[in-house]
């Protein structure tokens, strides 16, 4: 009976929980155009002295804090049936610290960058930490209001409006850098603001969130966190393929190492404008753009991992594009932001998806925290990227990033779409179909 009503208030609330998540997603990830981790901010650390091991520092940072406080956060909600509170609570402490962003740029940026940089650092990486912290009730929170037939749809929406709003931001960050009006740091600055307003927006989108009630185990009291961790091993064992898509994600993660090397490359070795860094962030966006429908598309009908082949093939695509740039010219470049925008959010909705069908109700919130926590040593790739890009060249951290996203293709190859043993495949239950979606 208590899953009946459950299932009713899903279906109830099916249309409005799609559409208030679209709204928070396309709000956070408007304001990451506006600071993107892979063009402006280089830039920006790059105007600020940051050395290129530091810039490698921020790419550490977000791997960081996205996999630290994972395991912590999903033992905090272990047991419970509903855990909106602490997701706002988490993000709202992330944004916190965005509001001053811009003041200290405006404050130090061009008379004492190097105490800007450290302020940016700090805030960025508060933003990081926490945001990886609410990543585990954010997950649950959609696996739980969405049915598994149509995450796909939501995804690939998501990605798609993303691309949209993203190429206007794309416009935009291409207007205030070039623009006369506003000199080194107000140009940057500006950008904080408009990262923090988006920010600010998303937690206001979350508060109205109608969250189902979970499924938990009533038998199961909640453990001390030691005895907590050490249920991981059993966990991996039930679901063989939460752990091979962990071994997946650390092999080719160490691809991304090269991430915000190609605009530096781009800057530094073949010369091109700051009019063109805006460029690449609109053509990146356009990759967002492109691929979103195609993304959700193969996981709702075939599967995530389907999905996943495909999209390894185009990370792979990338390095090797960079490499020609040199012989090409830096229109080839453009080819890179294509896919990397393509990929980068698509990756981890398909591997998000595929993780939360992976593993029954009950477990979601564990897998997902110790998953993202084995995935902790993935932050030392943009730190190795930075030192590569020191002391070599940037071909030569290109040439790594190839051989990890080689490596990842292959793990990916012992990944299968088959659903876990004891578990029914939602995807295929038309009791999980929801409202509105073809048959």
């Amino acid at each position: 009976m208590q899953n009946e009503r459950a299932a009713a208030f899903v279906a109830r609330n099916f249309r409005w929980n799609f559409t208030i998540l679209l709204v928070e997603a396309c709000a956070f990830f408007a304001g990451l155009a506006f600071f993107d981790g892979s063009t402006v901010l280089p830039v920006l650390l790059s105007k600020l002295h940051a050395s290129d091991a530091v810039i490698g520092f921020t790419r550490l940072m977000q791997s960081v804090g996205y996999s630290l406080p994972a395991l912590f956060a999903a033992h905090w909600i272990h047991g419970r049936t509903h855990h909106k509170g602490y997701l706002l609570l988490t993000a709202g402490i992330s944004r916190a610290g965005l509001i001053f962003a811009p003041i200290v740029l405006l404050a130090w940026g061009a008379s004492r960058p190097q105490f800007a940089l450290v302020g940016l650092l700090a805030f960025t990486s508060l933003f990081w930490l926490m945001d990886g912290a609410c990543a585990v009730s954010w997950l649950d929170i959609v696996a739980k209001a969405i049915p598994p037939r149509a995450r796909g749809r939501l995804f690939g929406t998501m990605q798609t409006l993303m691309g949209l709003l993203a190429i206007l931001c794309g416009a935009l960050v291409a207007k205030v850098l070039q623009s006369p009006s506003l000199p080194f740091p107000r140009n940057f600055a500006l950008l904080a603001a408009l990262w923090c307003a988006c920010a600010w927006l998303s937690e206001l989108a979350l508060a109205f969130l109608r969250e189902p009630t979970g499924e938990v185990a009533h038998d199961d009291e909640k453990p001390p966190f030691i005895a907590y961790v050490r249920r991981a091993g059993p966990m991996l064992r039930r679901y063989p393929r939460v752990a091979r898509l962990v071994l997946f994600r650390l092999l080719l993660d160490g691809s991304g190492m090269a991430g915000p090397f190609y605009v530096l490359y781009a800057r530094h070795d073949l010369h091109v404008s700051l009019r063109m860094v805006g460029i690449f962030v609109m053509v990146q966006n356009m990759g967002r753009l492109a691929t979103g429908p195609l993304w959700g598309w193969i996981a709702d009908r075939h599967s995530p991992v389907t999905g996943l082949r495909i999209m390894t093939a185009a990370i792979v695509l990338m390095p090797l594009a960079a490499l020609a740039a040199s012989v090409a010219g830096p229109w080839m470049l453009a080819a890179v932001f294509f896919l990397m925008g393509g990929t980068q959010d698509g990756l981890w909705m398909l591997t998000s998806n595929l993780l939360l069908e992976s593993t029954s109700p009950a477990e979601r919130p564990f897998a997902v925290g110790v998953s993202s926590l084995l995935l902790a040593p993935t932050a030392l790739y943009g730190l190795a990227g930075g030192i590569l890009a020191q002391y070599t060249s940037y071909p030569g951290v290109f040439t790594w990033s190839l051989a990890f996203a080689v490596a990842g293709a292959v793990a990916m190859l012992g990944i299968s779409g088959a659903t876990p043993a004891g578990e029914p495949d939602a995807r295929r239950d038309p009791s999980q179909e929801p409202p509105g979606a073809p048959t």
